[in-house]
């Protein structure tokens, strides 16, 4: 039977680890849930290859180091918004069931989502991003929550990159929202299939788009 961490024992690596100045080290483990708001955590967190049971509520938490997910299951939803991560967050060929909400969240490093499956919707709305955004490869479905649909959309509207957006052979079964997006470098979006609309409205893209054998219904970019 596998050993689940509770809330105390996932909090005492954490305290272990801020005193030794490394990362709490979740490698691999599987956890109850990760709750924590309002806080600081003083290292960064490496949940490689690790199984999240329950939610994930992380609002309004600065973490001084990097998060890391790499290969997660996250069975529940992802909820990371209006935090502060002083490092890189890394998603890649992450799985979560439900959806992943990062609204407001400042990422001082760069973002690595390549591979990630999120079943519903993936919101980085109004987050601020230092570096570059990878999500290659990346696939976002609809879904239903208590039987009522969750369209698989991607949302970066209101957010401000000052790298790169790669988007390259993603599926997105829902739209892609970059409205009133603040980008400093390409969106490259070749290859990518994207199930409904591309919103680009009042965006400022300096890098441009890149829409090379891009699929995708309509492209929006006059204001309503």
């Amino acid at each position: 039977m596998e050993k689940v961490l509770s809330q105390t024992e996932i909090e005492r690596e954490i305290k272990e680890a801020e005193i030794d100045d490394r990362p709490a080290n979740f490698k691999g483990k599987t956890l109850s849930a990760l709750l924590f708001a309002e806080r600081e955590i003083k290292v960064g967190l490496n949940l490689e290859n690790s199984i999240i049971k329950g939610n994930t509520c992380l609002g309004d938490v600065k973490i001084n180091g990097d998060l890391n997910l790499s290969g997660a299951e996250m069975r529940r939803t992802f909820y990371f918004g209006g935090g502060t991560l002083k490092g890189n967050l890394d998603l890649s060929y992450a799985k979560s069931e439900k959806t992943l909400n990062l609204v407001g969240t400042k990422i001082n490093g760069f973002l690595d989502f390549h591979g990630l499956e999120v079943n519903g919707f993936l919101s980085l709305s109004k987050a601020q991003i230092l570096g570059n955004m990878n999500f290659n490869n990346i696939l976002i479905k609809n879904t239903l929550h208590d039987e009522l649909p969750i369209t698989g959309d991607l949302y970066l509207n209101k957010t401000v990159i000052q790298g790169r957006v790669d988007l390259k052979e993603a599926f997105i079964e829902g739209s892609l929202d970059l409205s009133v997006a603040s980008i400093q470098g390409l969106v490259d979006l070749e290859k990518a299939c994207i199930g409904n609309l591309i919103i680009l409205r009042n965006s400022l893209i300096r890098g441009g788009v890149n829409l090379e054998e891009t699929k995708y219904k309509k492209i929006i970019k006059e204001s309503l």
